[in-house]
């Protein structure tokens, strides 16, 4: 560990190993693929297309209008005049996206079976691989233009405490939808939900559990119950709107917590300390305003809330921007699906990749370095904004300190 620097020590992994000898590389390639797809929440109700290998980089997905309704009787004896079908396509060319870790050479070394070792880092790379793909069509799905406010708000920076996810909204939604024809998927409509949602929502008496309306083995991934002609899928990576980045992170990690002050993992510098006053943060269950913040590294920046922190807030928290609502919480999406609303790539092509010790030629002479990683293109369409609405909402569990 001597000599290497802080973001050294984060990026390399000194106790693990590649040490795919044991396995074949079809095998991580499986194994990274099923697991990222687990955590596929908003790309599963998607119109899926295969990225063509080969065929160049645009795919396409291909929106067919419904017909007018035909009011004139038909005239015996006389064929009527036909009605041409108004199909639209939508393209996009898809754009890649990996991650990969870098580990040494001392576990091969030392253990006598690294393939257990092997499949656990495959298995971290297969979710970071779902987590980002999900998180790339979640993207794309809230910038929809069919917004739902609750209490007669207009604007997502008007709505405070009293503007949670209520039964009601969820039937709105759904009129909507009915309004527009949007077709089911499979005999219901779909809503994806964030946990913190989903928590304010399961009290109404009608929530029903999945075992109680369908066959288990056929639930969506995500799926806790059934309101009102709607299948409710959750994931804690529905998008909330909070607000900038604090300090360019779009998170930060407690260090440890003394008395008003809050320190971090994270590299903070003059400009970005400075620009953290007065700004609002989420961490736990409660909403804070920085009154001031200090430079530093290794654990030594931290954000002064003005007042005594929480006993409840503890190392490897996480802080978030707030500023999303009127009082600094955040506002979460909670979008209410209809058939073809929009369109996603096939994960098909997840790939996870080895690069084998001394694979680095002269960049690593001594072969102290191997790497795993995961690569996968992707691209999300919005297909139909009328067949899908975005339930815009706070929730009960931040409230201000």
């Amino acid at each position: 560990m001597a000599g290497l620097g802080f973001e050294e020590k984060l990026n390399m992994n000194l106790t693990t190993s590649a040490g795919v000898q044991p396995l074949y590389q079809p095998v991580l390639n499986r194994h990274v693929r099923e697991t990222a797809k687990a955590d596929l929440v908003h790309s599963q109700f998607g119109q899926k297309v295969s990225i063509p290998k080969g065929k160049g980089k645009v795919v396409a997905w291909d929106k067919m209008s419904p017909l007018p309704k035909t009011m004139t009787p038909l005239t015996e004896g006389i064929t009527p005049e036909g009605q041409a079908i108004n199909v639209s396509r939508i393209e996009g060319v898809p754009k890649q996206y990996g991650t990969y870790v870098a580990m040494s050479d001392e576990f091969d070394y030392f253990t006598p079976d690294p393939a257990p070792e092997v499949l656990r880092i495959n298995e971290r790379l297969g979710d970071n691989a779902g987590e980002t793909l999900d998180a790339l069509t979640a993207a794309v799905l809230s910038a929809g233009t069919n917004v739902q406010y609750p209490n007669g708000k207009e604007t997502r920076d008007s709505l405070d405490d009293s503007d949670v996810l209520t039964v009601e909204e969820v039937r709105k939604a759904v009129r909507t939808l009915k309004g527009n024809r949007a077709k089911k998927i499979k005999g219901d409509y779909v809503a994806i939900i964030h946990t913190d949602i989903a928590h304010d929502l399961m009290s109404d008496p009608d929530w029903k559990a999945p075992h109680e309306y369908v066959d288990t083995k056929n639930i969506y991934a995500g799926e806790i119950g059934k309101l009102y002609g709607v299948r409710f899928v959750e994931t804690p990576d529905a998008v909330r709107f909070t607000g900038d980045p604090l300090a360019g992170y779009i998170e930060l990690s407690v260090v440890k917590v003394d008395d008003t002050k809050i320190y971090v993992a994270e590299t903070i510098d003059a400009s970005g300390a400075s620009a953290l006053a007065s700004k609002k943060i989420l961490v736990n269950d409660f909403v804070y305003t920085v009154s001031s913040a200090q430079e530093g590294k290794n654990g030594e920046a931290y954000l002064d809330c003005g007042e005594t922190v929480d006993e409840s807030i503890v190392v490897d928290m996480k802080i978030y921007p707030g500023e999303g609502g009127a009082n600094g919480q955040p506002v979460y999406s909670t979008l209410v699906i209809g058939a073809d609303a929009y369109g996603v790539t096939d994960i098909k092509d997840v790939e996870s990749i080895t690069q084998q010790l001394g694979s680095g030629g002269t960049a690593d002479p001594l072969k102290q370095r191997s790497t795993m990683g995961w690569k996968a293109h992707h691209l999300a369409k919005i297909l139909s904004n009328e067949y899908m609405v975005r339930i815009e909402t706070t929730s009960t569990r931040y409230t201000a300190a």
